[in-house]
């Protein structure tokens, strides 16, 4: 060692000969590919338990048999091992959605990467299924953010309180509309009460639409709540307009009604009352856009007087008398009517209270308040910090027809006080961004177009107010300084969800299928122990057999995995022949790829679906790998997964076919692992053979899996040893990983013997100048009995049995 020292000192170097470990390999990982109910297409999802697959996939469905690709998965799972499930694509997938033109659109999101590579910006829809299919139909999402009024600046707001009446001119106006359409107003003015007042601006809750005759219209407003009221349309006998700044306005005697015997009272802020008469006779008075201040002065014989303090709002005032019906009113005492709907002699004022308090969701088979579900949504405390405003909004899925869930009204999902703001955040890690918050943590929803909003303000002219919509271009942006437009309260029905065919099918190609276990392909990107096969593949055996040889292909390119595969379920199921099913399982596997990576059995078993109540065979190839994977738990992968002990299949009633010893003896040559009924030990695994079609070790599955097993581990030990140098350090280190590793199998039964050689004698010159290391790896497996032969002998009384014993 140089020391490299100018002066005295001292120089300590530390030289590692530890690099490297053996680590434990998992080996219970399942792999299959189907039509399922729901879940992301074409991504391969862990999937640990029978819940992750209901909450992820969906339940079985008995149309097209897809029930079988589901109770297999869940099979499998039965043994301990955990799977990769991946959801097959089919050209008829579509996502439920709410369009923005439409219903629906074509809105096909395959997963949460393709939602962020190609629709996270989408216009067409506001809100999407979280996967395709019809699974999400008729699901309703409401959404109301912190701002759900107009806001009315440029006023002084001394002159409002809080349950005045207010109106704006709707003249040369623009309403935004619903799905981003445009209506010109005409005439008239909305009607609205103030809910608050803020520094500056007055917030104002729209509550109907009025023509200019002074009659209340059906049609939606887009602003606002969505409590509109709908009056009665009535002839107008008299009009009296109050321009800006008008302070009175008299009823003129032309107005033939004598009201007498009632006692006037002040009715600030109240927008209507009724004189009726004791028979039933009335006369409304409507006063559409009463405002702050408005009182009754005088009821004389033949007039009534409006003082006007100060002005209803900006623009035109309209105060509308309405004749309706008088009959009898001299003979019959005049009663005054208040809001409350009560007969007394005295006029009630109108009872204020926040907008909050009476906003709904949307929602078509239940009554449920915003109040109840949450908080007033308003400002979060990072864009306040920020100087922003009305960032908040929440969104709630509602199963309103209670088809998801079965229960309608039902809440399934709330997502509160999300951010409208890019960056928004609760803590420094938590975004609450409400498309990445959405795409992130909800179960059913993303979210797409923003859409037009409510109008956030009025802006002043020189002729007075003007109505400006305004709108929703501001979202999605950074919270610094932004005051975020507002859509108030919203409700939209997913519709337009498709499965697999246009009837809403099942049905998965042969290249569908083969399309899924593709992702499989890679191993480095997937660990896997078990590709499973599932249904036997497709209508036909030639399909079923094409299913067979590519899962084969699989895992002979990965060369970490086997293929479990049963027979065509035609040639086995419903024949009551047991011969002719011998025959029928030969023809299938015969033509099937020779490989070690596959494992073989003898066909169906008869299990209960709880889902659909019914009994159904299903492919055992699922229990094949469940076993391998049971094995491993309870033992090691060198020991065999068939017999007795080990080889119990779950689940099962009967089997479609029990094949007979004379049978067993036809089909095991050929490869096949018979399952049997034997009596007292239930049906079992009867047979381990691989898919080899010629004599060798690796025709056994424990050999097999022990290879399987010890070449995973010993590679990543060998990974540790790149780019180190081909010397006797590197290689003895080596030796001393796998050594005791070998030592420890050979303990557990797996191997009997073996050598390690790494040394000098392999690595030669040539191969450490070509940057090469190699390491031979030389055992002995540990074989399973297969075969018995039980001799018994019968000895006379005086014969010694050590002078019988070797003549047998």
């Amino acid at each position: 060692m140089s020391l490299n020292l100018v002066s005295p000192g001292v120089k300590v170097r530390e030289v590692d000969l530890t690099i490297g470990r053996v680590d434990a390999v998992n080996e219970l990982v399942g792999a299959i590919a189907g039509p399922f109910e729901k879940g992301p297409i074409n991504t391969p999802i862990l999937i640990e338990t029978e819940q992750d697959l209901l909450k992820t996939f969906g339940k079985p469905i008995s149309t097209d048999s897809q029930y079988e690709y589901w109770m297999s998965a869940s099979n499998y799972l039965s043994y301990g091992g955990v799977l990769r499930v991946v959801r097959t694509d089919n050209t008829n997938l579509n996502n439920a959605n709410a369009g923005v033109s439409y219903a629906s659109t074509t809105a096909k999101i395959e997963s949460y990467e393709n939602y962020v590579n190609n629709h996270s910006t989408a216009s067409d829809w506001y809100y999407a299924a979280k996967d395709p299919g019809r699974w999400a139909n008729g699901l309703r999402v409401c959404t109301i953010d912190g701002f759900a009024d107009q806001s009315f600046t440029g006023v002084t707001t001394s002159q409002f309180i809080v349950g005045a009446g207010v109106t704006q001119t709707l003249v040369g106006k623009v309403d935004p509309g619903s799905n981003g359409s445009t209506t010109t107003f005409t005439g008239g003015f909305l009607r609205g009460v103030v809910t608050g007042i803020g520094e500056g601006e007055v917030y104002v809750k729209v509550v109907d639409q009025v023509t200019a005759a002074g009659v209340s219209s059906p049609a939606t407003y887009a602003q606002g709540s969505v409590n509109k009221f709908d009056n009665p349309v009535t002839t107008a006998d008299h009009v009296v307009n109050i321009g800006f700044g008008a302070t009175t306005a008299v009823l003129n005697a032309a107005f033939d009604i004598t009201v007498t015997g009632i006692t006037t009272e002040n009715i600030n802020g109240v927008a209507s009352w009724d004189f009726t008469t004791s028979g039933g006779s009335y006369i409304e008075v409507s006063g559409n856009g009463v405002g702050a201040g408005t009182t009754i002065v005088a009821i004389g014989a033949s007039t009534i007087t409006v003082d006007r303090a100060i002005t209803a709002g900006a623009g035109t005032t309209t105060l509308t008398f309405t004749k309706v019906s008088i009959a009898n009113t001299t003979s019959n005492p005049i009663h005054v009517v208040g809001t409350d709907g009560a007969a007394d002699e005295t006029i009630r004022s109108a009872t204020t209270k926040d907008w909050w308090e009476d906003q709904k969701l949307d929602l078509t088979n239940s009554t449920v308040y915003w109040k109840t579900v949450a908080t007033r949504p308003g400002t979060s405390e990072y864009a306040s910090q920020r100087s922003a405003v009305n960032d908040e909004i929440h969104v709630v899925v509602i199963d309103d027809n209670g088809d998801v869930t079965g229960t309608a009204g039902q809440i399934v999902e709330k997502h509160l006080g999300l951010s409208k703001a890019l960056d928004g955040k609760i803590t420094p890690s938590e975004n609450i961004y409400w498309k990445d918050a959405l795409a992130l943590k909800s179960q059913y929803l993303y979210g797409g177009y923003v859409g037009t909003g409510a109008t956030s303000g009025l802006t002043a002219t020189a002729g007075g107010y003007a109505y400006t919509p305004k709108p929703v271009g501001n979202w999605n942006g950074n919270a610094q300084g932004q005051t975020f437009a507002v859509q108030g309260n919203k409700g939209y029905t997913l519709t337009g969800g498709e499965n697999y065919s246009a009837s809403g099918g099942y049905g998965a190609t042969l290249a569908n299928v083969i399309s899924g276990y593709e992702k499989f392909k890679n191993q480095a990107e997937y660990q896997l122990n078990f590709l499973i096969q599932g249904p036997s593949g497709g209508s036909t055996m030639q399909e079923s057999q094409s299913k067979a040889n590519y899962l084969i292909s699989i895992a002979e390119l990965r060369k970490d995995c086997v293929a479990c595969v049963s027979p065509h379920k035609s040639g086995v199921v419903n024949i009551t022949d047991s011969d002719a099913q011998t025959e029928n399982i030969i023809d299938f596997f015969d033509p099937i790829t020779s490989s070690s990576y596959a494992v073989f059995d003898s066909g169906y078993k008869y299990v209960y679906d709880r889902f659909n109540n019914k009994f159904r065979y299903l492919a055992l190839n699922s229990d094949t790998a469940g076993l391998m994977a049971r094995t491993s738990i309870n033992q090691y992968s060198w020991f065999s997964p068939a017999g007795a002990s080990r080889g119990s299949i779950n689940n099962a009633i009967k089997l479609a076919y029990n094949p007979s010893q004379a049978q067993r003896d036809l089909i095991y040559p050929k490869r096949i692992n018979p399952v049997v009924f034997s009596p007292g030990a239930g049906i079992v695994l009867f047979g381990d053979r691989t898919g080899l079609s010629y004599a060798s070790a690796f025709d056994r599955i424990n050999v097999r899996r022990l290879f399987l097993t010890i070449e995973a581990t010993i590679e990543r030990a060998a990974k540790a040893q790149l780019f180190e140098f081909n010397d006797v350090i590197t290689r003895s280190n080596f030796v001393n990983i796998v050594e005791p590793y070998l030592r420890d199998v050979k303990s557990k039964r797996g191997i009997t013997d073996f050598v390690v050689v790494c040394d000098e004698t392999n690595n030669t010159p040539d191969i450490i100048d070509a940057n090469q290391f190699k390491a031979d790896i030389f055992v002995k497996p540990a074989r399973s009995i297969n075969f018995i032969g039980l001799t018994f002998v019968a000895t006379r009384t005086g014969v010694s049995f050590e002078e019988v014993v070797g003549n047998v």
